[in-house]
């Protein structure tokens, strides 16, 4: 990956905070899986919560912050 690429990619995440405060909205979930999967999206929230375009598609975080 070349540097252009590498900061297009961080430039697209949110800061730790954030990313924290989504993980724990959907760790209290009942639509979390025990891999970390959401039910409704399929997404790994691990990994989810941590991106600028992302939002919950239940609405619980993303769009409206």
């Amino acid at each position: 990956m070349d540097l252009k690429g590498l900061s297009a990619m961080i430039s697209g995440m949110v800061d730790k905070e954030t990313s924290s405060a989504r993980w724990d909205i959907c760790n209290d979930c009942d639509e979390l899986t025990a891999r970390n999967r959401c039910k409704e999206c399929g997404c790994f929230m691990v990994a989810k919560v941590k991106f600028k375009k992302a939002f919950c598609p239940l609405g619980k975080w993303g769009k409206s912050e």
